[in-house]
């Protein structure tokens, strides 16, 4: 049926659109000709022997029908603009309809236009003003309210337009991970004894100073490992993270990346309706691989320590901020 459909729309393309393209191509030819006119004679003869050729080959017609096709399905389905997206890191195992601390908040920007996606980590201790201009940390927003709290006042308080949110848990990392079959990450020698001492050692997993396969457990040791430096260390290490996750969908076939999506949709949950989460996996198909531009909020020398708290230059923090994410500059005030 799918030949019969090939050959059909073949036909009605030959019958319709070649005289078209014939014609066009002939007068681009005439054009050249007149600028070129010592060459007319060997010109007007590859131009017969491509009209012959795709005369005579039926097959070449129906590639040329197949590319064509191929060219529009890019140019009409490929996403194009940015989305930004906010995935929160719930400080618990089991159920994620449990609230607790977002002990991770990273902030996605996908651009599809650019190629690029931009993964910005939020310190868990920064103090921020709440809607009653009260200072809040915002690790403790979703705890208290929800995943909307924290993106209105993330909204608000940094001049940002969030298209959605997703939360994930300590199980959901480990589910993830796996059902990607690990992940590889650089480690330094003080890593990969922190994360043996703490999971103990993996003999299909061995870690030591270098490039590393690392399972879900090992991982999820990673990514929440602030004993060695500080929050912004750890900050680092999540986005470090992302980043080897999103360059090792290059060796995976769409097939393989919808299969994974499919059978751990599970493992999150988000403010994006079904169809949205559908309609975003496949968007996300054209950015496998893509390069991830890592940064972090608070921006070094724009902060300091308080009381067990994080305190910001709020106005150089946003303005750099917007500056990374290649966003107009904020607000005035």
């Amino acid at each position: 049926e799918i030949g019969v459909r090939l050959v059909g729309s073949e036909m009605c393309i030959r019958d319709s659109f070649i005289p078209v393209y014939v014609m066009l191509w002939d007068g681009f030819f005439m054009h050249i000709l007149f600028s070129y006119p010592s060459g007319e004679q060997e010109f007007m003869q590859s131009v017969s022997k491509v009209k012959s050729f795709f005369a005579a080959h039926k097959a070449a017609r129906v590639l040329l029908v197949i590319a064509a096709a191929l060219l529009a399905f890019v140019l009409i389905f490929h996403p194009h603009g940015t989305k930004t997206y906010l995935i929160t890191g719930i400080d618990n195992y089991g159920s994620l309809n449990d609230n607790g601390r977002s002990d991770v908040m990273m902030l996605v920007q996908v651009g599809f236009d650019s190629g690029k996606i931009h993964a910005v980590t939020f310190a868990r201790d920064i103090v921020v003003p709440n809607e009653h201009n009260k200072n809040v940390k915002l690790n403790t927003i979703v705890r208290m309210q929800d995943e909307d709290a924290l993106v209105d006042t993330l909204e608000r308080v940094f001049d940002l337009k969030i298209d959605g949110w997703f939360r994930v848990n300590f199980s959901s990392v480990i589910t993830i991970i796996d059902a990607m079959g690990g992940v590889q990450l650089e480690l330094t020698d003080a890593e990969a004894r922190y994360i043996n001492g703490r999971e103990g050692e993996y003999p299909d997993y061995p870690l030591a100073e270098g490039l590393c396969r690392l399972n879900g457990a090992q991982s999820l040791c990673y990514a929440r490992c602030r004993k060695l430096d500080n929050d912004i260390g750890r900050g680092d290490r999540q986005t470090k993270l992302f980043s080897a996750l999103v360059r090792q969908t290059r060796k995976m076939t769409a097939a393989n990346v919808v299969s994974v999506v499919r059978n751990m949709n599970h493992a999150w949950r988000s403010s994006l309706s079904g169809g949205e989460q559908v309609k975003l996996v496949f968007d996300a198909l054209w950015m496998r691989g893509a390069k991830v531009v890592r940064c972090a909020v608070p921006y070094e020398g724009y902060w300091r320590y308080g009381d067990s708290s994080v305190i910001l230059n709020l106005e150089e923090n946003v303005r750099l901020l917007h500056e990374s994410l290649g966003l107009p500059a904020p607000k005035a005030e």
